[in-house]
């Protein structure tokens, strides 16, 4: 059986495919922050549970259905939770942003602390500018 940190970070996957602010806030803590990591203009700074929903949102807008997620790897160790994934996402101005995505989740109990994100940085790039 899968560890509940795990599910977790399926359930934080599967919100962000949705556009869903409420469950991610249900998911992470009030402290929670995200970095995402490499070269790409997302890359540079961690931003809050606030700076990631307004980024959600304006994700969420540019999809024409909902984004999935297949996960392939992931391992638990202590309080982090690290998995490789990869994301299928139809947007309304006809492209696609399927890409490849590694993830380091740093755990407070039951909820996400933090997120560190490594995404395909050219893929991200050329389809957001």
């Amino acid at each position: 059986m899968e560890s509940s940190r795990k599910q977790t970070l399926r359930q934080y996957c599967d919100a962000v495919g949705r556009g869903d602010a409420e469950a991610i806030r249900e998911l992470v803590t009030d402290d929670y922050t995200h970095e995402f990591l490499g070269s790409t203009g997302l890359a540079g700074k961690k931003r809050t549970l606030s700076g990631i929903l307004e980024q959600l949102e304006a994700f969420s807008s540019a999809l024409a259905a909902p984004g999935r997620f297949t996960f392939y790897e992931m391992v638990e160790e202590g309080d982090l939770v690290a998995a490789i994934f990869s994301g299928k996402c139809e947007l309304v101005n006809g492209k696609r942003f399927d890409g490849d995505y590694a993830v380091v989740c740093r755990f407070r109990g039951d909820k996400i602390l933090s997120m560190r994100e490594l995404v395909d940085t050219k893929l991200a790039d050329s389809v957001f500018g």
